[in-house]
């Protein structure tokens, strides 16, 4: 019996479905670390504001109050920035995911071929095997036939 005769496409279709599950991994691990980043900047900024309300308390005179607002624009920059990789780590781990999936489908298919190429070829070896036992059968019964009958 021949061997699968998609069984190299299969090979090929399982290592890009790992390549890509490694693929999609990374950029899993990329979204938490951004989401991780904005974490970050979010605790800076609520110990900043805190720290500007005991401030403004004491009182503040117009330069600080001036750099205060810099440093708060900049924080919010940096907040948008952080938002923005957040946003495009995500659609990236998407759509690594999704062609991951694809992949997968791909395999899962050829798979099942390989399987029930696998169970015909076992049918036409068990016919082969029962022919060949059949055939035997019958010349041993002609052989004895023939020799009872002198």
């Amino acid at each position: 019996m021949k061997p699968f005769a998609l069984a190299r496409v299969l090979q090929l279709a399982e290592r890009r479905s790992e390549t890509l599950a490694r693929t999609v991994k990374l950029a899993h691990g990329v979204w938490l670390r951004a989401r991780g980043r904005q974490v970050q900047l979010t605790a800076l900024r609520d110990a900043h504001i805190a720290q500007l309300a005991g401030e403004l308390r004491e009182g503040v005179t117009a330069a600080q109050l001036q750099e205060t607002n810099r440093l708060q624009r900049a924080q919010a920059a940096e907040m948008r920035a952080a938002q923005e990789a957040i946003d495009a780590a995500h659609r990236d781990w998407q759509a690594r995911l999704a062609e991951w999936l694809q992949v997968e489908q791909r395999v899962k298919a050829l798979r099942l071929l390989e399987q029930r190429y696998l169970a015909q070829a076992a049918v036409v070896q068990r016919r082969s095997e029962q022919r060949e036992h059949d055939e035997l059968v019958e010349l041993t019964h002609r052989r004895e036939s023939g020799l009872r009958r002198p």
